[in-house]
């Protein structure tokens, strides 16, 4: 069997019900009024494997069931072409899954329409949505390790411990990601995440200069974080659970720690100039139903923003691999900062990955 590491009460957060992230993650919410109708085919960005998986049969499939609009997924979480098509006036991706850096950015940029709450009716939310991008669930990063290579006390549980080449020699993989990526580096360097932002971007670069070395995969997906420990390209790695459980369905040996996890909220947003914000709207409502929310964070290991869909999910199996947010040693992202700073501290993360 596989161990696991579990943070010693990573189910606080769900025994206190939705008080706990709603006083953590926030956002204002606004009503626009209603755009004409429309039935059409809809384009969703997603984040390849598993996950687009369950995108399709949790999400995709029941809303083309229900609505007969078919729903195309892409494999495409790139921030640049989303703004070259708003800016293009060629808009063609209609439903953007964001994580909290790309959402926040993009609305700075002025990239998404406005919300239309005559369509999206949630019940009660945890998360309220901003004017232009809507909460859709919390997830959690952590470490992960092949269990048969490297056994008990040999490995990391948490960021210092990754951070700690003597104490834990080995093959490291980074993904090609600025945000959470600089988080993980100033916690390792020694930053408590109560105090973490606003980030401390010249202390994560040097901490991160520590780290290049013992670098041997740059991840481009969330998949290949996980793909290259299965493949032995690699030995720790950062990533999220939901994608661990998947590769270990599929036979990998691979451990997952909760001991210290980075927590951010997705968003889904729609791309301004879609000629198919109806039907975009339409199936942001239906994402939030309860039924639906249940079914994806049981499924992924997710905290759901549906209030109602709290109560089944911490009854369910899944219950016992959500996270902490009231634990001390984990992050919250904070999404108004990257917001600000997410354009620059890609650009930097890139350019300090090619030198």
């Amino acid at each position: 069997m596989t161990k696991m590491t579990f943070s010693t009460s990573r189910r606080g957060l769900l025994r206190g019900g939705s008080a706990g992230l709603l006083g953590l993650i926030a956002a204002p919410a606004v009503f626009t009024g209603r755009s004409a109708a429309a039935d059409t085919t809809l384009t969703v960005t997603s984040w390849g494997g598993d996950y687009n998986k369950s995108v399709r049969e949790v999400f995709a499939d029941p809303f083309t069931a229900e609505t007969g609009i078919k729903v195309t997924l892409v494999d495409n979480g790139d921030m640049a072409k989303v703004k070259a098509q708003v800016l293009g006036n060629a808009v063609q991706w209609d439903v953007i899954d964001a994580p909290a850096a790309f959402a926040t950015s993009g609305a700075r940029d002025k990239l998404w329409e406005p919300l239309d709450m005559s369509i999206i009716k949630p019940s009660a939310l945890v998360s309220q949505p901003a004017p232009d991008y809507m909460p859709m669930y919390l997830y959690s990063g952590g470490l992960l390790w092949d269990a048969k290579r490297t056994p008990d006390g040999k490995h990391p549980v948490d960021f210092a411990g990754f951070y700690d080449f003597e104490r834990f020699p080995g093959r490291r993989v980074m993904r090609s990601l600025a945000s959470e990526t600089l988080e993980v580096a100033l916690v390792a360097d020694g930053v408590a995440p109560k105090d973490l932002y606003p980030l401390d971007v010249e202390r994560a670069f040097r901490a991160l200069d520590r780290m290049k070395k013992h670098v041997t995969k740059w991840a481009a997906t969330t998949p290949d974080q996980v793909n290259a420990v299965v493949q032995n390209e690699g030995d720790f790695s950062y990533s999220y659970y939901n994608r661990v459980k998947s590769a270990q369905k599929s036979g990998a040996a691979l451990a997952f720690s909760f001991e210290q996890t980075v927590n951010s909220l997705d968003y889904f947003a729609v791309p301004k100039g879609t000629k198919n914000k109806e039907a975009a709207m339409r199936f942001i409502d239906f994402c939030l139903r309860a039924d639906r929310q249940v079914a994806w964070s049981v499924r992924g290991y997710y905290l759901p923003n549906n209030v109602a869909a709290i109560e089944e999910v911490r009854k369910s199996p899944s219950g016992d691999f959500l996270p902490d947010l009231t634990n001390g040693k984990n992050v919250v992202v904070n999404s108004a900062w990257w917001g600000e700073n997410y354009t620059a501290m890609q650009k930097r993360y890139a350019e300090w990955m090619l030198t």
